[in-house]
């Protein structure tokens, strides 16, 4: 009996050696290791990645990313932006450690999917979220003329920030902007100041021009802690080629629409003293009434060339206080004498006609006025140049 109770007792503690030969295996694996924190071939919840971020997933967006892989070696790391951008990176010699190659877009929501291998050869997938911090500033771009306008042929396409952008950083802007024009039309770019460009055309828009600028600053570094934000279209067409010549010698302006004289009307342009400039002049906006104080253009109003009045039917084409407007008060000197203080002066009656007639954008050029134009004022700065220096 004791032999048949000794064999029995052996079978008994085969099988039991059999159901648990996965602990047994583990066990020894994790002998061998040397390791008692390895996983065991029945659980994966030790298998984990780490980042360098916050409590909250957030991450300084200049700082590099780092991906600590816990209880397994790194295969591949992807971090990716809602745009589907990938983050570069590479995997240290320890096989455990994944670090970023390049900063992160600011004020940016990013996954990261980090594909592991255990011990046991077996493949994990380890997802997380990381978000980087604000730039030290956001730079925004709004578009000049706006959606749906109708303009003249002289419209510059005017890019406005709001931070300058210098250095390098101006060459990578540029290449955010894009004009697509219908028909074709050669253009260019060029900065005016560091918060601003215009587009203009090699040659007066053609008439009917369908335009579109677009401006996409979005994840755009441009140096010093800011980065651009934000994408903005519009959509404009050219009027009629309005083009208007007045001559300060004949005291005569001549007012064409699309190659063909309109009209021929008397003015009196800046007499010597305050002479209007040479040049081609933009018509930058139109008001029924101006208050034109000749305090704003260092003239005191006490003094014998001051005035203080209410003027009718302004077309401004300078911000240094230029118009072409209604002068009842000269209409004596008009097609006869220069007696402005730099304007062109009309009738009431042909200042409502123009006035009407105009649109943003339309030409005025002068000739053979006392002065030179000035290449900094938004009414001059954009047509006094050769295209060779538009471009330079």
């Amino acid at each position: 009996m004791s032999t048949g109770f000794g064999g029995a007792l052996r079978r008994w503690l085969l099988r039991l050696l059999i159901a648990s030969g996965v602990v047994v295996v583990a066990w020894v694996a994790a002998a061998v290791l040397g390791d008692t924190k390895v996983p065991s071939a029945s659980s994966d919840e030790h298998v984990a990645i780490r980042l360098n971020a916050d409590h909250t997933g957030h991450l300084a967006w200049q700082d590099r990313v780092t991906v600590t892989a816990r209880q397994a070696r790194i295969d591949r790391v992807s971090i990716t932006d809602g745009k589907g951008f990938a983050l570069s990176g590479a995997i240290d010699r320890t096989g455990t450690v994944w670090r970023s190659s390049g900063e992160l877009v600011p004020d940016t929501a990013y996954r990261v999917r980090a594909d592991l291998v255990d011990v046991f050869g077996r493949g994990h997938v380890r997802t997380a979220k990381l978000t980087s911090t604000p730039p030290k500033a956001k730079v925004a771009a709004t578009i000049t003329p706006g959606d749906n306008n109708t303009v003249g042929v002289g419209m510059p396409i005017v890019v406005r920030l709001d931070h300058s952008v210098d250095g390098i950083a101006r060459s990578d802007l540029l290449q955010r902007l894009e004009v697509t024009t219908n028909p074709p039309t050669a253009g260019a770019w060029r900065w005016m100041t560091a918060r601003e460009i215009h587009y203009r055309p090699q040659v007066y828009w053609a008439p009917h021009t369908t335009v579109t600028a677009a401006v996409d600053l979005t994840g755009l570094d441009l140096g010093g802690g800011n980065w651009g934000t934000g994408s903005h279209v519009v959509h404009f067409t050219i009027g009629d080629a309005h083009v208007s010549v007045a001559d300060a010698a004949s005291h005569t302006m001549v007012v064409s629409s699309n190659g063909q004289p309109v009209r021929t009307l008397p003015i009196s342009a800046g007499r010597q003293a305050y002479p209007s400039r040479n040049g081609i002049h933009l018509a930058l906006s139109k008001d029924p009434v101006v208050t034109m104080d000749s305090a704003t253009v260092g003239i005191p109003r006490n003094s014998p060339d001051g005035y203080y009045e209410k003027v009718q039917w302004d077309v401004r084409i300078s911000y240094a206080g230029a118009f072409v407007h209604a002068a009842p008060w000269s209409v004596p000197d008009q097609g006869q004498r220069n007696v402005s203080h730099g304007c062109i002066n009309l009738s009431t009656a042909d200042a409502q006609w123009f006035y009407d007639f105009t649109l943003r954008g339309d030409i005025i050029d002068i000739h053979s006025a006392g002065a030179p134009p000035d290449l900094a004022d938004p009414g001059t700065e954009d047509w006094n140049l050769s295209w060779d220096a538009w471009q330079a």
